[in-house]
């Protein structure tokens, strides 16, 4: 935490802020520690941690040394005003896009009480620190990867005609209870059939027939890091138009596996499916992004993307998955979390995915 600390107070001094106030709560813990559900953070030439008396004890055990903990009756503006180092600040920072205005208004309110000081919007401050990830972090994202694929595993034999869209996504969401204490990282998916032409379909009371293409897209939480990972299965024996459709998109995702690497920007990666997709004449159907980051958040930077910026960084963990989605018939997407190196990428999900299953 103290070297996190470092590094954004070295990025606060060079856009000339006295201090940030981050209420974030992934970045709250990215930070500090702090995983309960109410905080903010002052950091300025120290750091302060503010919460209310629910989190007394947790705060005490779970944040870092190096913060001042402030347990608030009143709000965390009632606390900060109170601050001395406030005489030597002009110049505040805050999340732009976490803060709402209402809250800003009554932070500006209560804190001119302490001094006159210019409040500056800021974006990305700590989300751009969480793009490289350290060793422990990508181990907690590959616990949380190994726990998705053992819940994978023990869903396959519950598939059957029949069988709800509901029914499964209520075994997948109490599989991930029993073996992390929390809810999904994310809203399960679970799509069979047409259904599955709707890349972020819901699962519904659909029961699985012959001749189904059925989508999990699935992820859990471990330690506050999340998993995500997709596969397409078909109930029955498979078409030739089932296989084919499959078969693109496995290649597609090989493809950009095999390319991906550091510092390659992120439209090339999105570029080394999307290409071959719209080679195969499936181009129209491809219509999200290859991929995105996963940490803290199952959706964070970067984001693989045709219209996206910037180059992929060494460290970083993202997701790989194409798809294809036919209207009114059913569609294919495979998805698995990987590390990116200089030399290439680690595959985190371990689930079979080089055949079509067919059940």
């Amino acid at each position: 935490m103290e070297q996190r600390l470092r590094k954004l107070k070295a990025k606060m001094k060079r856009k000339g802020l006295d201090a940030l106030l981050v209420t974030d709560l992934r970045n709250v813990r990215y930070l500090s520690g702090f995983t309960g559900s109410s905080a903010a953070l002052f950091v300025g030439r120290r750091t302060h941690f503010f919460t209310d008396f629910r989190y007394q004890e947790q705060s005490r055990k779970e944040v870092s040394a190096k913060a001042i903990i402030h347990i608030t009756t009143k709000g965390a503006a009632a606390e900060l005003v109170l601050l001395p180092e406030l005489k030597q600040i002009t110049k505040i920072g805050y999340e732009g896009v976490h803060l709402t205005c209402s809250l800003l208004e009554n932070l500006k309110k209560k804190l001119s009480k302490a001094g006159k000081f210019k409040w500056v919007s800021t974006a990305n401050m700590v989300e751009d620190m969480r793009v490289v990830k350290e060793a422990e972090e990508i181990a907690l994202i590959a616990r949380a990867a190994s726990i998705t694929d053992k819940v994978f595993a023990e869903i396959l034999p519950l598939i059957k005609p029949g069988v709800s869209e509901m029914d499964l996504s209520a075994e997948i969401i109490y599989r991930f209870m029993r073996y992390t204490g929390l809810p999904p990282a994310f809203s399960t998916i679970v799509a069979s059939g047409p259904n599955s032409a709707m890349p972020h379909a819901r699962p519904t009371k659909r029961k699985l027939r012959k001749g189904d293409f059925l989508t999990f897209d699935m992820g859990c939480q471990w330690k506050g890091y999340a998993s995500d990972f997709t596969r397409t299965v078909v109930i029955g024996k498979a078409t030739k138009k089932h296989t084919e459709i499959y078969n693109v998109v496995l290649q597609a995702q090989q493809r950009a596996i095999k390319g991906i690497r550091a510092n390659i920007s992120v439209k090339t990666a999105d570029a080394l499916a999307r290409d071959y997709i719209t080679e195969k004449g499936y181009g129209e159907y491809f219509g999200h992004s290859l991929g995105h980051g996963v940490g803290l958040n199952v959706h964070e930077a970067p984001r693989l993307a045709a219209l996206g910026n910037g180059k992929i960084k060494s460290g970083s963990v993202v997701t790989v998955e194409p798809g294809i989605y036919l209207p009114g018939w059913g569609g294919v997407r495979i998805e698995d979390l990987v590390v990116v190196t200089a030399q290439g990428v680690k595959i985190l999900s371990k689930s079979p995915r080089n055949k079509l299953v067919e059940l």
